[in-house]
């Protein structure tokens, strides 16, 4: 039998990996803007293990240079901006957002975006409707796994975090969740994510399909 949760409950989302397929896109734009100011390339996973936070606190960690990881961000905003008509939502969110938005289950949205880029990235998909709030990295004094963001949301949706959904693709985002209260859920519908270290955390429930995230609140 499904376990059917009551309509108070909200659900918060991560944004890249989760809504978007656009983990590569960001890794090729963060190469794109460190030759583009005369650095050298990075290995995908030594610009993903900074993923959680906005790109120009990810630059800063990189290069180690305020200035330098400032003009490194410009560049990765304009080149995201390029990019971002090929950025497509994963198969099933749109309808998932449109079936939880039907059963008046309030959403948010926790990124690790600045709210530069999130802009550039979301517009051509219409997604503000959805949600009551969204969150950027540089609207928080700290970046996930601390719980800021999320707490932040259910404070703006008027719920306790504790009545709340945050899914995410990241083993840092089951650990926001679980900080903040929140139940976790692990989004596997990204080829890139790792399953394995995603089961570890042992998040509430675990989805390879977005529509079925609809579940929860349907009989």
């Amino acid at each position: 039998m499904v376990k059917i949760y009551m309509k108070n409950n909200g659900v918060i989302f991560d944004c890249d990996g989760t809504l978007l397929n656009s983990l590569g896109h960001a890794t090729t734009s963060f190469n794109w803007a460190l030759e583009n100011i005369g650095e050298l390339r990075r290995t995908p996973e030594e610009i993903k293990r900074f993923f959680g936070q906005a790109a120009n606190r990810i630059f800063l960690q990189l290069l180690g240079d305020e200035a330098k990881a400032s003009k490194a961000f410009d560049s990765y905003c304009n080149h995201q901006a390029e990019l971002a008509v090929g950025i497509d939502l994963f198969p099933g969110i749109q309808a998932l957002l449109q079936g939880l938005k039907n059963l008046d289950v309030p959403m948010a949205l926790v990124t690790g975006r600045h709210e530069r880029d999130l802009e550039v990235i979301l517009r051509r998909h219409n997604l503000g409707n959805y949600f009551v709030t969204m969150i950027a990295d540089n609207h928080l004094a700290k970046s996930k796994p601390a719980p800021d963001g999320i707490l932040l949301a259910a404070s703006r949706m008027k719920l306790d975090p504790k009545v709340t959904f945050y899914v995410g693709d990241s083993t840092i985002d089951l650990q926001a969740a679980k900080a903040a209260g929140a139940k976790a859920i692990a989004a596997l519908w990204d080829p890139l994510v790792d399953v394995d270290a995603m089961s570890k955390e042992k998040p509430a429930h675990q989805f390879k399909k977005p529509m079925d995230l609809l579940s929860i609140f349907e009989s």
